[in-house]
């Protein structure tokens, strides 16, 4: 764990002040975007943040809003998930997000339809808790190394998810920072530093 921790808070010390800034205000950005959206399209904010979430694997973030406006219009269309033209999110994202406009306007509802860690861990973000998203980057990010996104090593089980928010938790506490925070600040230094566009 020692390690992990020393990890994050390496990557972190190597963050400039508009990292810092920056990565301060990701999630409040990301709600912005996905309240342009809501209005957008008439839906709840729940609604659009949970299609946001649903859809968000492996997709930048520019991407992601487009696809998530993508499923939310071919959903009030009556098209099939996978009928949709042009959509970047993978076909069970994209049914996911129809699941997610069916069901209730609670956060409950939304995060059993969503269904994994990750992807409720970036509905809780964007929706304004402390919550940690551990995606690939947050995984190489406190092991120290570099893998491709679509490695198999990749591949998050629960148990170690739950280790990873825990390292990513306690060196927030050593910084004084909120998890979500420290987490979206290192995602911004690893970018940089690998050039991951």
């Amino acid at each position: 764990m020692k390690t992990l921790v020393d990890n994050i808070i390496a990557v972190y010390g190597q963050a400039t002040a508009t990292e810092r800034r920056s990565g301060l205000v990701w999630y409040k950005r990301a709600k912005r975007s996905c309240n342009a959206l809501a209005k957008a399209e008439n839906i709840s904010l729940r609604h659009a943040v949970g299609v946001v979430a649903a859809t968000s694997p492996n997709l930048k973030w520019e991407k992601n809003i487009l696809t998530a406006r993508q499923v939310v219009q071919a959903y009030a269309q009556g098209i099939a998930p996978s009928d949709i033209s042009g959509c970047m999110a993978y076909p069970m994202n994209r049914a996911k997000g129809y699941a997610v406009l069916r069901g209730a306007n609670r956060s409950a509802r939304i995060k059993a339809t969503l269904n994994g860690p990750k992807v409720t861990s970036f509905y809780e973000n964007i929706m304004g808790y402390d919550a940690v998203t551990i995606d690939g980057h947050a995984r190489n990010i406190a092991y120290a190394e570099r893998l491709a996104l679509k490695d198999k090593k990749l591949s998050i089980s629960k148990s170690e998810y739950v280790k990873l928010e825990h390292a990513y938790r306690k060196a927030a506490a050593i910084l004084g920072l909120k998890a979500c925070d420290l987490q979206a600040i290192t995602w911004t230094v690893w970018r940089r530093i690998h050039k991951i566009v």
